[in-house]
């Protein structure tokens, strides 16, 4: 007996509604659901990842004499500002703010939380960027040490549940419903399919020329409104991955 088959489990793009047809509300909701999963990942991907996704949670703890997150290791960290590689030194105590640093980009907090509860969102903020500091009054409820072995409903725990990316705007949505709408013809669907073919090879009046295989071989679906919302977050040419780089002193770290 066959195992089932898992549900999606990403995190599906809002949808601009003015980009689905008449045709759309007369599919299977397995179809839509499958053509929305489809036009999420597709254009999670084609942005390099830097818009959408699911919110993560990442439990901070202190790093040497300072604030930063996840692992123990060295105060030099190396950093990207514009282009350009630095090594970051925090010297001395520099715990002297209540905050944290979250790896960047931080679209949305979800939930900050201590001990197993949720703070007020209005009792924290997120100052350049990527710093999560908090305002409410009173002490730092931030603890500097936790047990990572322990669930985040346990006392002495720190979490933050947030979006490790840009969220998806208007623009996002409305390419995600014209791309979803090509993914629904693709799949059975009336109507002319504009996403790019597979075929490696064509030979036609004696002259043949080859296409790349993949759906998406230069990281464009061929719809010149989808494409021009990807130019937007990915430049011509640029990885669809996000660069990472790796040493032995910090682990890895991720450039966006």
């Amino acid at each position: 007996m066959s195992e089932p088959i898992p549900e999606y489990g990403g995190c599906v793009w809002p949808v601009d509604p003015a980009c689905l047809t008449e045709d759309w509300e007369a599919l299977d909701p397995l179809v839509q659901d499958r053509a929305l999963a489809l036009a999420s990942e597709s254009l999670r991907r084609l942005t390099a990842y830097r818009v959408g996704g699911c919110p993560v949670t990442v439990r901070p703890c202190q790093r040497g004499g300072c604030w930063d997150t996840f692992m123990p290791g060295p105060a030099f960290s190396p950093e990207n500002w514009a282009g350009r590689w630095s090594n970051c030194h925090c010297g001395g105590n520099c715990a002297t703010n209540c905050e944290v640093t979250l790896p960047p980009p931080v679209g949305t907090i979800e939930a900050v939380t201590v001990d197993g509860s949720d703070l007020d969102p209005g009792d924290y903020e997120i100052q350049n960027g990527n710093i999560l500091v908090y305002v409410g009054n009173g002490d730092c409820p931030f603890p500097r040490t936790q047990d990572l072995s322990l669930p985040t409903t346990s006392p002495g725990t720190f979490a933050v549940t947030y979006l490790n990316a840009y969220p998806v705007d208007s623009l996002g949505a409305h390419a995600a419903g014209m791309l979803a709408m090509e993914f629904a013809k693709a799949c059975g669907m009336t109507g002319k399919c504009k996403l790019p073919n597979t075929v490696r090879e064509v030979v036609r009046n004696g002259v043949s020329f080859t296409i790349q295989p993949g759906l998406f071989p230069d990281g464009y679906t061929g719809i010149e409104v989808v494409d021009g919302y990807i130019g937007l977050w990915r430049s011509e040419n640029s990885p669809l991955e996000p660069i990472r780089v790796w040493s032995p002193d910090v682990g890895m770290r991720t450039v966006r």
